[in-house]
């Protein structure tokens, strides 16, 4: 099995670069499963249930979120338009929607989870450890994909070495930038963070001026997306039909022209 995962759809120039290539990039990589996260797909931050319906058409099969999740209110009330989009099972509020999901795909059960780090990030309620071994125990899959919004990439990689024997690929977001540290550990597909989908020159897909403002000038500002055209990144893992362990991980990167 193939499961194509891209990382944090930033903005308007985002969106449309992964409406515009996912379909034929799914195609061309014979990937049997999709994965966006989509946290920062509104203007840069949150996503609504419009763009949630924009990415499924464009080809995701299920929608990540992260500490971002519900910056545009109306998705609080809405997540159940969105069934197959998951938050973060470690922040608040608990009670609204769901923070992983199975799904059939090639006659596997293949689980997405959801985790938010606790290191640097003011939003987690526990930590993914705690977490995870909440989740665990509740899942029937065949193979389980974590997407682990975390900043600190020592959280990331210590999860792997806790969950590699339990887990089928645990993949890094939010920090925008692709490491490139892409691995194999024991059947278990690793890259501390998948990067971004957004605008190519920017700073973390928030247009450069504006960033430079706020930091140099102390100028206040609302972080608004750069809106050039958009670099894609992600990852392709490949899991064995017998083991359903994961055999190759290939980093994606597509620069703008």
């Amino acid at each position: 099995m193939k499961i194509l995962f891209l990382g944090d759809i930033v903005g308007k120039s985002g969106r449309s670069a992964v409406s515009a290539r996912l379909l034929s990039l799914r195609a061309e990589l014979q990937a049997d499963f999709v994965i966006v996260n989509g946290e920062n797909a509104a203007h840069g931050k949150g996503i609504t249930t419009k763009i949630y319906r924009e990415l499924k058409t464009a080809g995701a099969d299920v929608i990540t979120l992260g500490n971002h999740a519900f910056s545009k209110g109306e998705i609080k009330a809405q997540l159940d338009q969105c069934p197959d989009m998951i938050r973060p099972a470690n922040m608040e509020p608990e009670d609204i929607g769901i923070s992983w999901i199975v799904k059939e795909v090639c006659g596997r059960k293949v689980a997405v989870v959801n985790l938010l780090g606790s290191i640097f990030m003011d939003a987690a309620l526990e930590s993914p450890f705690a977490a995870m071994d909440r989740i665990l125990p509740e899942i029937d899959a065949d193979i389980i994909f974590v997407d682990l919004h975390a900043e600190a990439t020592s959280e990331k990689e210590i999860f792997l070495h806790v969950y590699k024997d339990r887990v089928t690929a645990v993949i890094g977001t939010h920090t925008h930038v692709q490491t490139a540290d892409e691995q194999i550990r024991d059947g278990c597909a690793y890259l501390s963070d998948a990067g971004m989908c957004g605008s190519f020159v920017s700073i973390l897909g928030r247009d450069i001026d504006e960033v430079l403002q706020r930091t140099l000038n102390k100028q206040k500002t609302h972080f608004m997306p750069s809106e050039g055209p958009a670099i894609l990144c992600g990852c392709l893992i490949e899991t064995d039909d017998i083991t359903n362990r994961a055999v190759r991980i290939t980093r994606i990167q597509e620069r703008p022209e």
